[in-house]
């Protein structure tokens, strides 16, 4: 199709060419021929040899931060064997705007690669294409325009803040006598169950000595096979949970907790109070079904509709509560409801407090702001509510 100086052109040529005629001007008349020519021309150059131009697109990661830049790479092919003419290309990018730039004339057989940074400032997934190619004529006259229907899905996570290892035992309490606190989230091989007999072919490392010593035989230890320990992160959708912009905060304290986690080794699971959530994850690379549930969380509903009391994991409840912020009783009141064993607020309350704090004797950390969690569940660690694994 003819481009807007086309479009301009032409019947200016036309227009030309009648006018020479009726008035007799030979000059007027040749200037509008040409003019009207050319754009024929073009138009018949771009139907009769399309350019055979490709488009591979590459993203940095399918997976982002909130605010993490992104690199997209578009590989722009030429598969004739003539140069193409000067390519336009047009990427449209959910909620921003479209990323436009041109690529010189492409020898043929060759392959030029163009890239654009993305940032994105929100939460959910970001969807980049189609491709619309756009490729002209020298004379810029005529263009031959094609959509590459090809997408790319990108999820935009909320931020997540390293946190040390997590070293909590079995069954759901974050405050067990000291002697349970070198356990793991799970049970590890170096645990065991019971004493048995010899036999030939035991480890002699696993020998217990005292045993022996007491019943003049050797008797070895028998260990419980390895299993990792669970823990569920419940977030509170409850007004003013529902907003997006606390969504922004409460999600991303979820992430950090799950992310430490799995990377333990252990399993958990994401919840909310008005009963959506993830399955159990097992695997640090389940990482991305968490963080993807977490970059769609929108909204909820001001009741309580999750049910955590199987007893068979460790609970966090994460809450932008006023009420929880303000009031002990507000606050175990939720954690009892939750089965929490620790409580994490995000905001100010009206009468609570304006700056991150840790009251560990309650199970409770307070947040104003990113950057506090990782101090703040390091002090909860060492005073016992949850170990970390490395220093």
């Amino acid at each position: 199709m003819p481009t807007p100086v086309g479009w301009k052109l032409l019947p200016i040529g036309v227009a030309a060419v009648a006018g020479g005629r009726v008035f007799g001007i030979l000059e007027l008349y040749v200037i509008g021929a040409t003019a009207a020519i050319a754009v024929v021309m073009a138009l018949a150059v771009r139907l009769v040899h399309p350019s055979r131009l490709s488009v591979r697109r590459r993203v940095s990661s399918t997976m982002v931060a909130v605010s993490e830049p992104l690199d997209v790479r578009l590989e722009v092919e030429n598969r004739a064997r003539l140069p193409s003419p000067t390519v336009r290309i047009s990427e449209q990018v959910s909620g921003a705007d479209d990323a436009r730039f041109r690529v010189a004339p492409v020898p043929g057989g060759s392959v030029v690669a163009r890239s654009y940074r993305l940032q994105p400032a929100r939460r959910g997934v970001l969807e980049i294409g189609p491709t619309l190619v756009e490729d002209g004529d020298a004379l810029g006259l005529a263009r031959r325009r094609r959509i590459l229907k090809s997408c790319t899905r990108v999820v935009v996570h909320p931020p997540i803040e390293r946190l040390a290892s997590l070293r909590l035992p079995v069954g759901g309490d974050l405050s067990l006598p000291v002697e349970f606190r070198r356990r793991s989230l799970g049970l590890i091989s170096e645990e065991f169950d019971v004493l048995r007999p010899y036999t030939e072919g035991d480890d002699l490392r696993h020998i217990h000595w005292r045993s022996t010593a007491r019943l003049d035989e050797l008797v070895v230890r028998r260990f419980q096979p390895s299993r990792p320990g669970s823990l569920t992160v419940v977030i509170d959708t409850r007004p003013p949970g529902d907003a997006a912009a606390v969504q922004d905060h409460t999600t991303s304290v979820a992430a950090s907790i799950v992310s430490a986690v799995l990377r333990s080794g252990d399993e958990a699971r994401i919840l909310t109070t008005d009963g959506r959530g993830t399955p159990l994850l097992t695997h640090r690379h389940d990482i991305g079904a968490a963080l993807e549930f977490l970059a769609t969380l929108e909204g909820g509903r001001p009741t309580i509709e999750t049910t955590t009391t199987d007893g068979a994991s460790v609970v966090v409840a994460v809450t932008a509560s006023g009420d929880a912020i303000d009031d002990a009783g507000a606050r175990h009141g939720l954690a009892r409801r939750l089965g929490a064993s620790l409580v994490v607020t995000h905001g100010v309350g009206h009468r609570g407090p304006t700056s991150p704090a840790a009251d560990l004797e309650g199970r409770w950390i307070h947040l104003t702001g990113p950057g506090q969690l990782p101090g703040l569940w390091r002090l909860a660690a060492v005073a016992g509510r949850m170990v970390p694994a490395h220093p």
